[in-house]
């Protein structure tokens, strides 16, 4: 049996070093299997030997009574005076003792011959005939009468029993028997052992399987389904406990470890969205910043154009001083003298106030390092519109424009300097004619609120003229920029209307297509007196000035 449980352990030790790809349970049945395989080996061949030699005991000595019986038999039922019965008692005795091979009478009477056998062919069994009989493997005498000894090969004992007839020895009865015996009865006992141990094993397996499958691999699973939902995102999800030994431990510290995961999810969460909205914070503040920046910078380079324009214009003003005086002289005598000529008389009139109007921006360069104040008063402004076509109805006549007004009833008067937004306005519809040199349409369009109380007014100066690219649009309110020819404007006309719609506390935009004509829009409140904007610094022209 050891040498047949030998190589199968060799084989089971080799395997381990496999093990690595089987599962856990795998893993743990073949070890189970390979200690429970070796230790039956082992405990199987020491039972082997302690067995083997208790059954050649008791086969011994169930030869040996079975001999004494027929020594019995053979000398008290008469065999020994019939050759007939003894062979009977001889061959039954064979039947009844499997492990007899051959059985040998010697009688004493008249010589000592040999009476009966069962093997005539073989070598008869003479005990006394044996020399050095003390020299075999086995010699045991039980009683006086009794000898056995073990034959060279160690496979048979030769037995030999006295026969004595009322105390007087008559003959002996040898045997010889067999130790195979032994082997077959062990064989069967390890036969025995080894099916049973064989059921215990698949009862083991079976135990273990149930075992595992209750023990081990749900929860296992269980665990495997809670990462797995883990790793997806769900980190609510709970292992559900279903035993407290190691397993249920893991488990456990499984759910604290998320239960924490989740916390510190939650928290980083809220702390992400506390600095994301403080950083979106920031960044709107530093948005305003930069546009407050951008503002002032925008402003500064506007403020150095005008004081170059307004260096420009102060030189300018020494010349044109005195022709102007003279020509506000001449029409001043030529509006005294009566004349029947009602348009000649108001064209008179006109001439003279435009001309005062530029008498008063020539000594305001003049005088530009004096505090500057507007005249505030209260306007019609569909009055200074009407007057302002009407200045430049000739030039709108000449170039075929088109003029439609569109000035509310209900428009309320505001405070303001009409000379200055007389020339706002003027400015703007000579823009206007300059994008229309073949003709088009100009509107103007007085407004308030309708709602509530109008706190402000509204004036719309459009034209179908060829428009502006956003790039130009963006300048226009830039000094010293413009898009018309050398000699035909200086870059100070708009940049001059933003700084008197400025100074009313009001403000200026505009909107342009290439090829759909522009939109100018003014607001201004109905009462500036406390929006006005103080003088500006010397330098910086606040005047205004026609063409841009």
């Amino acid at each position: 049996m050891f040498l047949f449980a030998t190589p199968n352990v060799r084989m089971a030790v080799g395997g381990v070093m496999k093990l690595s790809r089987f599962g856990l349970q795998a893993k743990i049945i073949i070890i189970i299997v390979v200690a429970v395989v070796s230790v039956a080996a082992v405990s199987t061949y020491i039972a082997m030997l302690l067995t083997r030699q208790l059954v050649e005991e008791e086969i011994y000595r169930k030869a040996l009574a079975q001999a004494r019986a027929t020594a019995h038999q053979l000398v008290n039922g008469g065999a020994l005076k019939s050759p007939d019965r003894l062979q009977q008692v001889l061959r039954q005795m064979m039947r009844d003792l499997q492990g007899v091979r051959q059985a040998d009478v010697y009688l004493h009477e008249p010589v000592h011959h040999l009476e009966a056998t069962t093997q005539p062919q073989a070598t008869h069994l003479e005990l006394d005939n044996i020399p050095n009989i003390g020299t075999y493997n086995e010699f045991e005498r039980p009683d006086d009468d009794e000898v056995t000894i073990e034959t060279e090969d160690g496979k048979f004992w030769i037995m030999g029993v006295t026969l004595r007839n009322q105390g007087v020895p008559v003959g002996c009865l040898n045997l010889l028997v067999s130790k195979s015996q032994t082997s077959v009865v062990t064989r069967n006992l390890v036969r025995q052992n080894v099916l049973v141990m064989l059921a215990s094993l698949a009862f083991l397996f079976l135990v273990i399987h149930v075992f595992f499958l209750r023990a081990v691999r749900r929860p296992v699973k269980e665990m495997i389904r809670v990462m797995e939902s883990a790793e997806s995102g769900q980190l609510d999800v709970r292992a559900r406990l279903q035993s407290w030994d190691e397993i249920g431990l893991l488990a456990a510290h499984l759910n604290r470890m998320l239960r924490r995961i989740e916390n510190f999810n939650n928290e980083l969460g809220r702390k992400v969205e506390e600095a994301t909205a403080e950083l979106a914070r920031r960044n709107e503040e530093l948005r305003r910043i930069n546009e407050e920046l951008f503002e002032t910078q925008k402003n500064l380079a506007r403020s150095e154009r005008l004081a170059v324009a307004g260096q420009l214009a102060a030189s300018l003003a020494h010349e044109i001083g005195t022709p102007l005086n003279s020509i506000y002289g001449h029409v001043q005598l030529l509006a005294r003298r009566k004349t029947n000529d009602d348009s000649t008389a108001r064209r008179l009139l006109v001439i003279e106030k435009q001309v005062e109007n530029i008498v008063r921006t020539v000594k305001q360069l003049l005088s530009w390092t004096r505090k500057y104040e507007l005249r505030l008063e209260l306007l019609d402004l569909g009055r200074v519109l009407e007057d302002t076509v009407f200045l430049s109805s000739p030039v709108l006549e000449l170039r075929k424009i088109r003029v439609q007004m569109n000035l509310a009833k209900d428009c309320p008067k505001v405070y303001g300097d009409s000379g200055y937004l007389h020339q706002v306005f003027l400015n703007l519809i000579n823009n206007s004619t300059d994008a229309m040199s073949r003709g088009g349409q100009l509107r103007i369009e007085l407004r308030a609120p309708t709602h509530g109380e109008p706190s402000e007014v509204t004036v719309d100066v459009a034209d179908t003229g060829t428009g502006m690219s956003p790039e130009t649009l963006a300048h226009i309110f830039d000094p010293m920029f413009t898009t018309k020819q050398i000699g035909t404007g200086a870059g100070l006309g708009l940049a001059i209307c933003d700084q008197i719609v400025r100074q009313h506390g009001g403000a200026i935009h505009a909107e342009s297509e290439p090829g759909l004509g522009t939109t100018f829009t003014i607001r201004l409140p109905v009462d500036c007196r406390e929006k006005v904007e103080p003088p500006l610094p010397v330098g910086v022209i606040t005047t205004p000035a026609s063409g841009a």
